[in-house]
């Protein structure tokens, strides 16, 4: 996501791979982060990560953050992230439900 198009009070998403415990397997997680302030000279913005306490991210970690929460499809015990194709059809089969 684009520095300048980050803005007070917006929610963005930090999405990672990480492991699955004690072992090799690993999965997809995804963190609710909450932006406070942008101060757009030094690029810079006060954020709290998943609920924690506040804290400073500077511009190359807040550009690594998505605006929207992605899908996420379960494989086993794991999760990934959904293909495009995936997407489109999770769309069209919500749009199907919504009654007009």
């Amino acid at each position: 996501m684009k520095f300048e198009k980050i803005q007070p009070g917006m929610t963005l998403y930090d999405v990672h791979s990480t492991r699955m415990g004690n072992t090799t397997q690993s999965t997809i997680g995804v963190w609710h982060v909450h932006v406070f302030s942008v101060d757009a000279e030094s690029r810079t913005a006060v954020v709290s990560w998943n609920g924690n306490p506040r804290q400073t991210y500077y511009e190359r970690n807040l550009t690594k953050l998505r605006a929207s929460e992605p899908l996420l499809i379960k494989s086993g015990w794991s999760k990934r992230l959904a293909t495009r194709a995936e997407i489109k059809a999770a769309k069209e089969a919500a749009t199907r439900k919504e009654p007009a």
